[in-house]
């Protein structure tokens, strides 16, 4: 069970990495206030408390 719940959290790190990437790449050709930005940024804040939960409740 513990090595699910690792694979999780790493499967969860790499999609924050994946969006984080992704918006930041976006960023550089296009406003910060553009839909498809909030649009990732809604999705990496989503994933980040994902991550914050999962890392509380994981003990």
């Amino acid at each position: 069970m513990k090595h699910t719940k690792t694979q999780s959290m790493n499967d969860l790190l790499q999609k924050i990495e994946l969006v984080r990437n992704r918006m930041n790449h976006l960023s550089s050709h296009t406003t910060l206030s553009s839909s498809e930005i909030l649009s990732l940024s809604a999705q990496l804040d989503k994933l980040l408390n994902e991550y914050e939960w999962k890392q509380k409740n994981q003990k």
